[in-house]
């Protein structure tokens, strides 16, 4: 019969130094209070998915975390695995990844850090042997990651304040202790919310953490730039410079807490500006990473070959999901998709599919992907109808995996771009491509900027006009301003390719999504050239469009230069340029025009 261990909830001593000894074929280091649970042969340490009450939390390429229902006593057992060169060569001069997360999180203990407290390690053979590890650690009671906690509170002045000052100081003291975490992100803080007086927030995931070195002032606009990466997205500028006030008060607090605390004179003003630059490259570094996701075989995304002489790529998760996008909410497998991807071109066919568009250029179809219930997509096919065009795209990458990887670099950024689901392409002799199709979420209850004006606006009353124009024209700046500023120069933006889905009547924030991603590039750093282009392009497009006025678009412009932190004085030279360029534009699209209709009978 299984043996039940029953285990205290109180830990009075914090040991790194606590004697080894031999369990199960393990090496184990342990608190008194949890020996008998190593020493049990309740659990099967290395196949805990055999072990009854243990649940797979979490699962990356190096560890395995599993959550452990004891009596009276939850515990989590994260296992490391050690299958990269790189990976071993490291577990071989710094000796098990469990019993450096074990020094780490004693060192946290005694040093006053609310950090998970380790209970046990374990490794087999000897600890420059890079073989499987496990380190075992005590469950927080009603404890959620702090990024879940704060969408819970932010809404809320006092509480949002009391999570901004706590965690302000868990890092404080973290720094003036000696305590580097090296990943120091929403999700590696955890809020305790029950059995204390007021939410705590508490280290977690302890493997990527320096200790007992003071912590620079480099090092600390570092872990700054770290954390401030998600409440970017998810926290007013109010709130972070609370946050930051707090931390600079609480480090005067813990200027004595230990050895390697420091004086820091520095003023917010200066810190702000120096933080906002590091913050952008780690934001750079960090989009960078994710762009390579979508090109590889992972959680999120997999390589596929569906059919002889087709290639291609698809999504498996979405990381981030949006409201208003049911794609980035499914769960697809690559099975799935090599059954849909079986004959790729089925996707474009007219007598499968409902024909969008069919022009010089390319082919548009609506279809379903069979789901229950079914999701709507759309499906592209370009077409190369020169000899020209032709040898390009056979060479250089096919028109559209560059908008799969626009698409993904776009949503990577918060940008909000119609979902890409799967890309493949036709290749000969596994090097010459001759042809490829694209499949992109089908945004629902949307429709093109003109026509909403037309036909969502144009009847309404005069008030009315003026309100959900003046919201129209804050979110478009606002979109061209990101766009910019995150590198982004888009050649083609024009309303037909840029989706908006708002309700009457109007009230709150329009939702946008750019479609059709051929004339977007990206290099590195803001780009705030291109967006002056784009505005062109823009009223160009619009400029049949009865709805706008004169009066909008010199409303547009000014809120772009509010955007772009310009001044307004300068508007009128400003204003002269872009109608230079917007006629220029009108020439090249009349003759555009012109030209198509005399090689092909249409536009």
């Amino acid at each position: 019969m299984t043996q039940t261990v029953s285990l205290r909830t109180s830990i009075t001593e914090y040991q790194s130094d606590t004697p080894t000894f031999k369990a199960g074929g393990f090496e184990w280091r342990c608190l008194p209070d949890y020996r008998a649970l190593v020493e049990s042969e309740q659990f099967k340490w290395l196949a805990l998915r055999e072990s009854p009450g243990a649940v797979r939390v979490k699962r990356n390429g190096h560890r395995d975390v599993w959550r452990i229902e004891l009596p009276g006593d939850v515990v989590f057992a994260k296992r490391y695995r050690s299958e990269s060169v790189v990976t071993r060569l490291k577990a071989m001069l710094r000796g098990p990844m469990s019993a450096m997360e074990w020094d780490v999180g004693h060192y946290a203990a005694a040093n006053g850090i609310d950090a998970v407290l380790p209970v046990a390690c374990g490794w087999r053979g000897p600890r420059t042997w890079s073989g499987p590890s496990l380190l075992i650690t005590r469950g927080v009671p009603g404890a959620m990651p702090l990024c879940d906690f704060w969408l819970t509170v932010r809404d809320e002045p006092h509480r949002a304040n009391a999570i901004c000052r706590s965690t302000a100081r868990l890092v404080a003291r973290a720094h003036q202790c000696g305590f580097h975490h090296l990943d120091m992100h929403a999700g590696n803080i955890i809020v305790q919310t029950q059995q204390c007086g007021q939410p705590r927030p508490i280290f977690v995931d302890l493997h990527n953490v320096r200790i007992a070195r003071s912590v620079t002032p480099r090092d600390v606009v570092a872990n700054l730039a770290q954390l401030n990466q998600w409440f970017r997205r998810h926290a007013t500028k109010q709130q972070r410079l609370r946050f930051l006030k707090a931390y600079l008060d609480a480090r005067d607090e813990f200027a004595t807490a230990g050895p390697y605390a420091r004086n820091w004179t520095i003023d917010p003003r200066e810190l702000l500006t120096i933080l906002a630059t590091v913050a952008r490259r780690h934001a750079e570094k960090l989009w960078a990473k994710r762009d390579r996701r979508s090109m590889r075989t992972g959680r999120y995304f997999a390589r596929v070959r569906p059919a002889s002489g087709w290639r291609g790529h698809a999504l498996l998760i979405s990381k981030h999901p949006r409201v208003g996008s049911r794609a980035s909410h499914e769960t697809f497998e690559i099975k799935q998709w090599r059954q849909w991807l079986a004959d790729p071109t089925m996707w474009t066919d007219p007598t499968c599919t409902d024909v969008l568009k069919d022009s010089h250029s390319a082919v548009v179809c609506r279809s379903r992907l069979s789901l229950s219930p079914p999701l709507p997509v759309i499906c592209k096919r370009p077409l190369a109808r020169s000899l020209i065009k032709r040898l390009l795209y056979a060479v250089g990458p096919s028109r559209n995996m560059r908008a799969w990887r626009r698409a993904n670099m776009l949503l990577n950024r918060d940008l909000v771009a119609a979902q890409p689901l799967a890309v493949v392409e036709r290749r000969w002799a596994g090097l010459i491509r001759t042809d490829s199709v694209l499949i992109t979420e089908l945004v629902e209850g949307a429709s093109d900027l003109e026509a909403f004006l037309i036909r969502e606006i144009g009847h309404r009353s005069s008030a009315v006009q003026r309100r959900s124009k003046d919201g129209l024209i804050a979110n478009v700046a606002g979109l061209v301003r990101d766009l910019a500023d995150r590198g982004f120069a888009h050649r083609d933006f024009k309303a037909a390719n840029l989706l908006v889905r708002w309700e009457a009547p109007f009230v709150g924030r329009p939702e946008l999504t750019l479609i059709d991603m051929d004339g977007i590039s990206h290099r590195r750093g803001p780009r705030f050239d291109a967006a002056w282009r784009a505005l062109v392009r823009l009223g160009v497009s619009l400029d049949a469009c009865p709805v706008v006025t004169r009066t909008d678009r010199l409303r547009m412009l000014q809120a772009l230069l509010l955007k772009t932190g310009r001044p307004l004085t300068g508007w009128k030279d400003i204003w002269r340029a872009l109608a230079e360029q917007s006629e220029h534009k009108l020439k090249l699209k009349t003759l555009r025009r012109e030209w198509k209709l005399s090689h092909y009978g249409r536009e």
